[in-house]
């Protein structure tokens, strides 16, 4: 079992440690000690009834082998403090079996063999019927709202998307980028790509939204272009509640090219740069050798220390270009 308020992982229960298990201390002190062990004790049982339930449903199948799960969706919601939408399902194998509508009091089979417990639980059942409706309607609601209001600084802290991009050159031609936002919370996430800052693009495939260990998300979005379209400029949009406003980071580029732009501004600077060195050189050599006196030659420098300082200048010069 897993227990959540709206996306945050409140406590679980498992077979192994046979104990409803509170996540984080806040929920311990809201839920208290009492109400812990008396949901341990139902499980308990759920757990133990649950096996006699799935051998049933199994011969209602005519199943007589193998491995069969029987789920459970139980909650409830509140919008602006009323109640909305009660939820008390079952699924067998992973399908829909059977659901309670809160409103008329009765179950509702979604296939033909769900119509047996339905009976039996709308008949002799009764009890149980009515443990569900008491369930949904009070205790439900009444521990939703002592959570929310205990949690409300847990519930609505807003942590923003740590967001990189990423090429691969693939051996064919093709390029993907991928974009990747992690670390935010809440939940809800819209990731896009954009091409030249103004049309947005269709991912070619998606992550989903998936939970990290510390109760925040991660999704990861890539975009698949041909060697004809990257010629484009690419970025990742991403819009989400902790953003004032939505936040584009670009992809790199072909490894090895420039930006028309970038690389002429590269190349003037180095220009000027050399004719600068050039001048100093010359300014240099003309203070060192002082007046000339007649008769008299300056010595000459070793062609070996000239060529070093070119070959240096010229490696400074090579290495002008953007910085991260």
């Amino acid at each position: 079992m897993i227990a959540r308020l709206d996306d945050v992982k409140i406590a679980y229960y498992r077979s192994d440690t046979r104990e409803v298990r509170p996540t984080q201390e806040w929920v311990a002190q809201t839920l208290g000690t009492e109400y812990l062990q008396e949901k341990t004790q139902q499980f308990w049982r759920h757990e133990e009834g649950s096996k006699v339930e799935t051998r049933r449903w199994m011969q209602l199948y005519n199943q007589t082998g193998g491995v069969h799960t029987e789920q459970v969706h139980v909650g409830c919601a509140l919008s602006d403090q009323a109640p909305m939408d009660p939820r008390f399902q079952f699924a067998y194998n992973g399908r829909d079996f059977i659901s309670f509508d809160n409103q008329t009091g009765t179950w509702v089979a979604a296939v033909q063999p769900a119509f047996a417990p339905k009976q039996h639980w709308e008949t002799a059942g009764k009890a149980w019927t009515k443990f569900v409706q008491q369930y949904l309607q009070s205790e439900c609601l009444g521990t939703l709202q002592s959570l929310v209001l205990q949690g409300r600084a847990v519930l609505e802290q807003q942590v923003p998307p740590k967001v990189s991009v990423f090429r691969r050159d693939a051996l064919d031609g093709s390029i993907t980028l991928s974009c990747c936002a992690r670390g935010f919370h809440p939940r809800p996430i819209h990731v896009s790509w954009v091409r030249d800052g103004e049309d947005i693009l269709a991912e070619t495939d998606s992550s989903g939204i998936l939970p990290n260990a510390d109760s925040t998300y991660y999704m990861q979005s890539s975009l698949e272009i041909s060697p004809q379209q990257d010629r484009h400029r690419y970025a990742c949009r991403v819009e989400h509640s902790s953003l004032g406003e939505p936040t584009l980071v670009w992809a790199p580029g072909k490894k090895g090219s420039l930006p028309p732009g970038v690389l002429a501004t590269i190349v003037l600077a180095m220009l000027v740069l050399a004719g600068a060195v050039g001048a100093g050189v010359v300014l240099c050599r003309r203070k060192s050798a002082g007046p000339r006196k007649p008769g008299y030659a300056p010595a000459a420098t070793k062609s070996g220390e000239d060529s070093a300082s070119s070959s240096s200048s010229g490696t400074d010069l090579r290495s002008v270009g953007p910085q991260c």
